[in-house]
């Protein structure tokens, strides 16, 4: 067999294990679903909980049945069907087989995709009439907790070129009380170009153990190096990954440090002073760069002090990118990377609109977003890998 036949193999089988595992994780959240659904209904039918002694029981208990479902993507085994003494009979598996196309998939879906509890229920009452309610939604979304502790733990390579370090806010209450909480996190690009969310945790972006605890974690599922770090200018952050990883080059987001030297400019005139300012890190390379710099210091220096001041602190952390192959520019330059992140679970979680119930509700759903993400890959230069010991664009 040739090289060439072989890669296609590869490549075949690859994609053959990924539609199984999907299969088989589809199946597991239909499965949860249905069963979630069944003891609702039983629950509706006999008029009280567990081992609850209610006035107006109906009815009660009677164990379960096994019985097989097939569905589009295979066949459910030994589902728990609820019995009753007075003879409980479901009509669910006649209204989902009736409609299975469309359901199968569908509740997990529809909210990692930012559909409230309440909407999937009712989109699923529209389908096939089964109407689950939000807190059975919520048992289905709980599914992946497992799935989350492991990710959590996954062994990670041991070199990356590049890893962006950020954090945000979202709402959660506590005790009766809708507060800001803070997600920390890292997202990195290894060898091959691959990007993935490294890691993330609760923490202040202000707290340096916060940051600390996070980057150790990395070491101790497998990072050994990274060639480059890009943050803002947060001193808690920078000072753990000094600790952390002190042979590690860093790049100062360029757009961050752009609006604090424009904060000292009157807004009249920051249009102007933001395109020449701009055009220092579009140069065709660092030395070109440290020369417009220079020129735009000594031209602003007596107009705006403040702004120039500004500039110089921390001001070599912003041109590190030039030290890395021209084509990556354009993405290590900012944090934008990590901050489209951000973005993304905002703009779906926005859509619940109200307040997770706990920090562990936030998280979670941070990473079931996550995991339907799709990263597209960065092209490595085979010929120069994105090393400092491979300087320089000259």
């Amino acid at each position: 067999m040739t090289p060439k036949a072989n890669v296609i193999v590869r490549k075949e089988s690859s994609q053959a294990t990924l539609q199984t595992m999907l299969r088989e994780r589809m199946l597991l959240a239909i499965r949860a679903t249905l069963i979630a659904t069944l003891e609702e209904e039983i629950e509706a039918f006999v008029a009280a909980s567990f081992y609850k002694h209610e006035p107006q029981r109906r009815d009660h208990r009677n164990g379960y049945y096994a019985r097989n479902l097939g569905t589009s993507l295979g066949e459910i085994e030994d589902l728990p069907v609820p019995r009753s003494r007075k003879g409980f009979r479901t009509q669910l598996f006649e209204r989902y087989q009736r409609r299975q196309a469309e359901l199968d998939g569908s509740i997990l879906d529809m909210f990692v995709n930012g559909i409230s509890t309440q909407k999937v229920g009712d989109t699923l009452g529209k389908l096939a009439g089964i109407n689950p309610s939000p807190s059975t939604v919520s048992r289905v979304f709980h599914t992946l907790d497992g799935e989350f502790e492991t990710w959590k733990k996954r062994p990670l390579k041991a070199h990356y070129l590049y890893v962006f370090a950020d954090g945000t806010y979202f709402t959660v209450i506590y005790e009766g009380v809708g507060c800001k909480m803070p997600i920390i996190a890292v997202v990195g690009i290894d060898e091959s170009g691959q990007r993935e969310v490294l890691g993330f945790s609760v923490g202040e972006r202000e707290n340096q153990d916060a940051w600390e605890q996070l980057l150790e974690e990395l070491k101790t599922r497998g990072v050994q190096t990274i060639d480059l770090w890009i943050t803002d200018g947060n001193q808690a952050m920078l000072n753990a990954v000094q600790a952390k990883f002190s042979a590690s080059k860093r790049q100062r987001c360029i757009k961050h440090k752009m609006d604090n030297i424009l904060g000292y400019v009157p807004e009249k005139q920051q249009e102007q002073v933001r395109l020449e300012l701009r055009s220092i890190f579009y140069q065709v390379n660092r030395q070109k760069a440290v020369e417009a710099a220079a020129a735009f210091q000594l031209k602003y220096e007596s107009v705006y002090p403040t702004a120039i001041e500004c500039m110089k602190r921390d001001w070599e952390a912003c041109l590190t990118f030039y030290d890395f192959p021209e084509k990556h520019w354009k993405f290590i330059r900012t944090t934008n990377i990590i901050e489209r992140l951000f973005g993304e679970v905002k703009k779906r979680t926005h859509k619940m609109a109200a307040a997770f119930r706990n920090e562990d509700s936030c998280l979670l759903m941070f990473y079931a977003i996550v995991r339907s993400l799709k990263f597209r890959k960065i092209s490595i230069p085979a010929s120069q890998p994105a090393t400092p010991a491979n300087l320089h664009n000259s």
